[in-house]
């Protein structure tokens, strides 16, 4: 099938240079449309084979990929991706924060350590990344950098806008990583001319954190209780982001774009905690099983 017509012209973002963490499959459909436009893209995950299948598939269809194993916990392998990226393609323009871990766990069940680790990825992670990258994106910073300050995305959720059902460690970590947004862009932004700005997915098809957090078994009849009587797209997502790195947004700082058909306006559905807890163990059976989080090789 023909991939559809983008809204943007297939050179907005010609010269650019991006660097995408996380492999998911938002991530990857990030990745692949900033290098559809014209921008060279490098991916940095964890695990390697998923890693090498997303720049294989991109490298597939005439893109412009590089990938780089590492862990955003790490302030060492923050460093060396962000500079083996400059190395690689001369400078960074533009850097989407996309690592996130999550699972579904009550409170009373949550250690503190489960609880750390989703912050650790999430917000330490997102922190960690923009300070490395920091002397990359800056006005006049090294790498031949862009005569003016880059672009920051980071790839938020619209959990803690309300509140969710056994999401107090993503909620918690998430409102960390919009308050990272608004203190960043309003600094750096300033004295950098760095934007930085962030999306919030909502419910999106085809993704682990749908077959994990609201599978078919927990459900039914969802699309009737969204405002648009439909799930997102991956490519919703990545044209939220291709906005943000075009000219079209270059006078968009400190915001986080709500990108979930009005969602989030609604109250959270109550599900019984035993059920979900029951579900959530055969939920993640599945998803081993299924060997989710490989990207496809279709884009």
């Amino acid at each position: 099938m023909a991939a559809r017509k983008s809204p943007f012209r297939d050179d907005v973002l010609r010269g650019k240079v991006a660097l995408v963490t996380g492999i998911s499959v938002i991530s990857f459909k990030i990745a692949v449309q900033l290098a559809r436009h014209g921008a060279h893209v490098a991916m940095m995950g964890r695990r390697r084979e998923v890693l090498d299948k997303a720049v294989a598939v991109l490298r597939s269809h005439g893109l412009p990929a590089v990938g780089f194993q590492g862990d955003v916990r790490k302030q060492e392998d923050a460093a060396r991706v962000l500079a083996s990226t400059v190395e690689h393609f001369g400078k960074l323009d533009i850097l989407v924060n996309g690592a996130a871990g999550n699972f579904l766990a009550s409170p009373e069940d949550l250690t503190p350590k489960g609880f750390r680790t989703v912050l650790d990825i999430d917000t330490v992670g997102t922190y960690t990344m923009c300070y490395e990258a920091l002397k990359y994106l800056k006005k006049g910073g090294p790498g031949k950098g862009p005569s003016t300050g880059g672009l920051i995305i980071n790839i938020s959720a619209t959990l803690h806008y309300t509140a969710a059902w056994y999401q107090i460690h993503v909620s918690a970590a998430k409102a960390g990583v919009d308050s990272i947004t608004r203190s960043l862009a309003l600094e750096w932004g300033t004295d950098y001319e760095i934007r930085v700005n962030g999306i919030a997915p909502g419910p999106i098809g085809g993704t682990p954190g749908m077959r994990k957090l609201a599978p078919d078994e927990m459900g039914k009849g969802k699309r009737e209780m969204m405002p648009l009587f439909k799930l997102g797209e991956t490519r919703d997502i990545a044209m939220a982001a291709l906005y943000l790195a075009s000219d079209a947004g270059k006078y968009v700082n400190g915001t986080t774009l709500v990108v979930d058909g009005g969602l989030w306006l609604s109250h959270p559905r109550h599900v019984p905690k035993e059920e979900v807890k029951e579900l959530s163990k055969v939920v993640e059976k599945k998803v081993r099983a299924s060997g989710v989080g490989v990207p496809s090789s279709k884009l």
